[in-house]
């Protein structure tokens, strides 16, 4: 008999964290959906017993796929390659799934059948508080919007959702090649949602649809400090100066790109690198309308250290 294509691949990236493991896996596990679903767990080398944790859970629906350490970009990628399912889902191996995620982005997808998008907010818990957390059931009805213009926004708003908050239809990956950056730590997945936003509409949800710790001593979130323009927001100005994707989208697109060069500029300016500071800021002309923008400029020209702490 032929298997059953799993509505759900739930794609999990796995280095080292073995004391987390298995609480996300029995959060996808326990999900409240009525449709089928696999979990693609990819070990991107691991060298403590996160592999085993995951084995231990002796789960037919968990499927432990193996590779040698290359990056979180490329354990992701792997793990579309290996999905089979309709929808391809993507959680850390440290966050939780709310009991009802899987349920809110089927009702996201049918409300809004154009979206190949669809997230929700992500509730952030120290990890020394999280075993007493308690997540209240999803708001009825589920408050619901479709983004049709994603980096205007992200200028707005910030982002609508995070790389565990996130379902992608698989067809909608394969068929326009869209994959993480692979050997960048920082941003591949930025890189990846404004891709794809340039060719899809987005359904998201203000609930918040996973429970993401922070605290975590080997969060990568937690320990970078670069002061560098990421390259997703290099390729983003590209494609809009190049005019590679669509032209209501260009606008806001190097406006925000700008906003991130405003703000290595300020980070720049409070480690006393004036210099690169001022090169930053001079780059990020397309946001001189707002105030970040005057105010930076302002700190810069002043000299105030006063004014330079303050900067955010």
């Amino acid at each position: 008999m032929k298997a059953e294509i799993p509505f759900w691949s739930v794609v999990v990236p796995l280095y080292n964290k073995q004391d987390y493991v298995g609480a996300t896996l029995r959060s996808v596990l326990n999900q409240s959906t009525g449709q089928s679903l696999e979990v693609v767990v990819v070990d991107d080398g691991s060298t403590d017993a996160g592999p085993s944790n995951v084995l231990a859970l002796a789960d037919d629906r968990v499927r432990l796929v193996r590779q040698s350490n290359a990056g979180v970009a490329a354990a992701r990628n792997r793990g579309i390659f290996e999905a089979q399912g309709r929808w391809v889902v993507f959680l850390d191996a440290d966050d939780l799934l709310h009991p009802q995620a899987l349920d809110a982005y089927e009702k996201l997808s049918l409300a809004f059948p154009n979206a190949n998008i669809v997230g929700g907010k992500d509730v952030r818990v120290d990890d020394s508080t999280l075993g007493g957390y308690r997540q209240a059931s999803l708001p009825e009805p589920l408050p619901m919007c479709e983004i049709e213009n994603l980096p205007a926004y992200f200028v707005r708003q910030g982002m609508p959702f995070s790389s565990s908050s996130v379902a992608i239809k698989r067809q909608f990956l394969l068929e326009h090649g869209l994959r993480f950056q692979e050997g960048e730590s920082m941003g591949e997945d930025l890189d990846l949602w404004l891709r794809a936003s340039e060719l899809s509409s987005i359904a998201c949800t203000s609930a918040g649809l996973v429970l993401y710790r922070v605290g975590l001593p080997q969060s990568l979130m937690g320990s970078y400090r670069d002061l560098i323009f990421l390259p997703v927001w290099q390729r983003l100005r590209h494609r809009a100066e190049a005019g590679l994707m669509r032209s209501d989208l260009r606008a806001s697109s190097l406006r925000l790109a700008a906003e991130m060069e405003v703000t290595l500029s300020r980070r720049l300016a409070k480690a006393a690198r004036r210099r690169e500071a001022w090169r930053h800021l001079w780059s990020a002309r397309e946001a001189a309308g707002g105030h970040r923008w005057w105010v930076t400029l302002l700190a810069l020209v002043s000299g105030s250290t006063r004014l330079v702490r303050r900067l955010r």
